[in-house]
């Protein structure tokens, strides 16, 4: 169940183009191809959403000041009748303590932009960040799958326990019930999603975006039934050399390695406040692989936390 096809990266450019009010350097892209066996496998999308913003502020509170971007041009979905709705952007600070950190935009007008979840830290100092569109279920291209042979789980939640979306050939993402069309579903940035192939036979789909060049922070939930999470990062394999960033809680990650229809998993172990790598029997480990954009779960926390990714381009 590896990816079929290393990470082809291409516009490996150097020149600069404007992005509304600021000068940024033109990011890197490419794509990846992951197979889907019969069966299940959980995977991380590999790439993020180009910028369409970039720039510094001071934060003050929840809003940080922008240009060229038409009022309420970010806001969430706004549907009715029962269907959910969701964010369409999210801000991430590019540098600084809280690099890697992203929040859902709740609402902009034409000179800033408000978010939630904002922690008090950087509250009155100058920002830098980007903004970027939410990947969602409806950017997965399952175009040559059968009709209802395909679900996909989205985990990571505090309070839901996993969210099942049904597919048709129709390019359709519909709720378990299949009662509400929910391609506006998110997927955040390092959250992983399992998808349950009932055809009879396996599949591939295509990845494609921006090679993102910064760390990536994800929440992980003590009571989620799974955290699925993963590097963003579109190489064949990620070796996870030790952890980015101390992890604030002692930790279970369960790694699903993979070959065709055969998986090992690994687990490993840390001790709140470290780096290290352990296997499950405790002996130091020095570093692991990951393969394929493949997912991992995170477990026995005893609370909420984070986990730290470095950048493929600065790893």
């Amino acid at each position: 169940m590896r990816s079929s096809l290393p990470i082809a990266v291409c516009v490996f450019l150097t020149s600069w183009i404007p992005l509304h009010s600021q000068t940024v350097s033109t990011p890197v892209v490419g794509f990846s191809k992951v197979s889907f066996p019969v069966g299940t496998r959980a995977v991380v999308p590999g790439f993020v959403k180009p910028a369409i913003f970039s720039g510094t502020a001071i934060l003050n509170g929840q809003t940080l000041s922008t240009t060229g971007i038409a009022s309420g041009a970010l806001a969430p979905t706004s549907f009715t009748g029962g269907i959910p709705n969701f964010p369409t952007h999210y801000v991430e600070i590019t540098s600084g303590a809280y690099e890697g950190y992203s929040f859902d935009v709740i609402s902009n007008t034409g000179s800033a932009v408000t978010v939630e979840g904002m922690p008090g830290g950087p509250n009155g100092t100058s920002v830098k960040f980007v903004i970027r569109p939410h990947i969602t279920l409806g950017d997965l291209d399952f175009s040559d799958i059968p009709d209802g042979s395909v679900v996909v789980n989205i985990f990571n939640s505090p309070v839901v326990k996993a969210t099942s979306y049904l597919y048709d050939s129709g390019g359709t993402w519909y709720d378990g019930s299949g009662s509400y069309v929910l391609n506006h579903a998110v997927i955040y940035p390092g959250t992983g999603f399992s998808v349950n192939n009932g055809d009879n036979s396996s599949f591939e789909i295509n990845f494609t975006g921006v090679v993102k060049a910064t760390k990536t922070v994800v929440p992980v939930y003590k009571d989620a039934s799974q955290n699925l999470v993963g590097p963003v990062n579109p190489s064949a394999n990620s070796t996870f050399a030790a952890w980015a960033a101390p992890l604030p809680i002692d930790t279970i990650a369960n790694i699903l390695s993979t070959t065709g229809n055969n998986s090992v998993t690994l687990t490993l172990l840390t001790d709140a406040g470290t780096t290290d790598l352990y296997d499950g029997g405790g002996n130091s480990l020095s570093s692991a692989t990951i393969s394929g954009q493949n997912a991992f779960s995170m477990s026995a926390m005893t609370q909420d936390g984070y986990v730290t990714f470095s950048s493929p381009l600065n790893p």
